[in-house]
């Protein structure tokens, strides 16, 4: 086998490999006997066929894979031998090959680069301590109450206020004509909660059981449903009843009705809640300031190729929310938007490269039982569909692979925290939220957008779809 090194530019690399006939030859004896093992032609017994026989006969067949196995081996040894690792597979091209003579190709590709060890004794970052008190706990219980109300009729004559829930049939008409999603029986509407379009709620405030209104209203030029975007409805309404919401007293009934023994062990359940939010509050501020020292301490150059894929897909996703109307991408062209997120491709893949090599490192090891959950958790994303998610995973388990990724990096980012130094700070929980709201830049909703999981995506397109949320035209989207 001859190798000619025909580029080397930083980690773009070129190779011209000349594989001798003599091997293709014999690798093509050495299956065409193998398959007269099996195969059975008149006048000869398997095992006995003469390879001129299964030459005339299965040659052809056989001499592409025969090829493929060739150029992989090929392909193998110059790697190893010259000690390199493609970053993506590498582009393979046949230069010439004749049947029985040598085959000349070159492989292309973009090999890793040499990483750097993370010093975990030089990362120092702030860490966030709180605590929750009874008052805390007491705020909790409200929230849950005000979001739990029950509901009780008001006297026919009643005019409905805001806050008030109005049960009422409805039919939408925009120029006389009936529109799809417009038409609804029985609705309870909770006047003020803007669950309808801008204007909807508001001409049914003073409305009483039994009347009759005409609500006016113009759908936004965004709206979702590009059938009634822009234009004005008129929806006939009818006002069954009206309900006044009524918070329920927090005491050892509010408790036993949500499945509690008693109070004490509800407000123990929701101590336990708010711990696991805010401690991932905590974690994902740490993970944060973890990324940026790493990516502002850390240089290499990046495989161009991984950055591509990167944002390659993220761009799909993000053409998609632009179709969808999603405003945080307005007044933006696509050259802006491009530049954006090609930066954040160059920081995802080198934060990726660096904490897969903290794992390789340290031999951080993912098991099957962690795989397992996270399949279980991709499973709970289609309910009523678990076993069928589960069954895509079983019988594709090459997709598995898919978890492994985002498996491998929190395990890593778990490891380096507990290397790095902690400068604590004291915090109250309304200061720890507000700090969270704050630092959700639009650079972090940006990166969070462009960080979705692609084994989820992968899975939504393959797996089960989630059955959709019907939806009134009337309500705002």
């Amino acid at each position: 086998m001859q190798v000619t090194e025909l580029e080397s530019q930083g980690l773009k690399k070129n190779f011209k490999i000349i594989v001798d006939a003599s091997k293709i030859n014999t690798q093509m004896e050495n299956e065409l006997r193998a398959a007269g093992e099996s195969v059975k032609i008149p006048g000869f017994r398997p095992g006995f066929i003469p390879l001129k026989i299964l030459q005339q006969r299965y040659g052809k067949a056989v001499q592409g894979d025969v090829l493929k196995q060739v150029i992989n081996q090929a392909t193998t040894e110059v790697l190893n031998e010259k000690k390199l690792r493609p970053a993506l597979t590498p582009q393979v091209n046949i230069d010439d090959y004749k049947e029985g003579g040598d085959l000349a190709f070159t492989i292309t590709f973009e090999s890793f680069p040499e990483l750097p060890e993370v010093d975990f004794s030089n990362v120092k970052l702030e860490r966030r301590i709180y605590e929750i008190s009874d008052a805390d706990i007491d705020e909790a219980l409200a929230r849950i109450a005000e979001r739990s109300p029950a509901t009780n009729r008001l006297p026919e004559g009643s005019k409905a206020k805001t806050g008030n829930v109005v049960i009422i049939d409805f039919k939408g008409m925009i120029n006389g004509v009936p529109f799809s999603g417009g038409t609804a029986d029985n609705y309870k509407l909770e006047l003020g909660s803007k669950q309808f379009i801008e204007g909807f709620e508001e001409q049914l405030v003073g409305a009483q059981e039994g009347d009759d209104r005409i609500v006016k209203v113009t759908f936004p030029e965004d709206y979702a449903g590009e059938e009634v975007a822009g234009k004005e409805a008129s929806f006939a309404v009818k006002v069954k009843e009206v309900h006044e919401k009524e918070i329920p007293e927090i005491n050892e009934d509010f408790a036993r009705n949500r499945g509690f023994v008693d109070l004490r062990a509800f407000r123990e359940a929701v101590r336990g809640q708010m711990i696991r939010e805010y401690d991932q509050l905590v974690r994902n501020h740490l993970k944060k300031e973890l990324f940026d020292v790493l990516e502002e301490k850390y240089d290499f150059p990046l495989p161009q190729s991984m950055v591509d894929m990167e944002f390659n897909s993220i761009w799909e996703r993000l053409k998609q929310a632009q179709m969808q109307g999603d405003p945080s991408l307005s007044g933006k062209n696509d050259e802006e938007l491009r530049e954006e997120y090609m930066n954040i491709s160059r920081r995802r893949v080198k934060l990726g490269l660096l904490l897969a090599d903290v794992g390789n490192r340290n031999k951080i090891q993912i098991s099957r039982e962690e795989l397992t959950r996270a399949i279980m958790q991709q499973a709970s994303m289609y309910p009523g569909q678990e076993k069928k998610v589960m069954e895509f995973y079983r019988k594709n388990p090459e997709r598995v692979d898919d978890l492994r990724g985002p498996i491998l990096e929190e395990k890593a980012v778990d490891f380096v925290l507990s290397k790095v130094t902690f400068d604590d700070r004291k915090v109250t929980l309304k200061e720890l939220a507000e700090e969270e709201e704050d630092s959700d830049s639009s650079e972090q909703k940006k990166e969070a957008k462009a960080t979705k999981s692609a084994k989820k995506e992968k899975a939504a397109e393959e797996a089960p779809k989630k059955p959709a949320k019907k939806k009134a035209a009337g309500n705002k989207e």
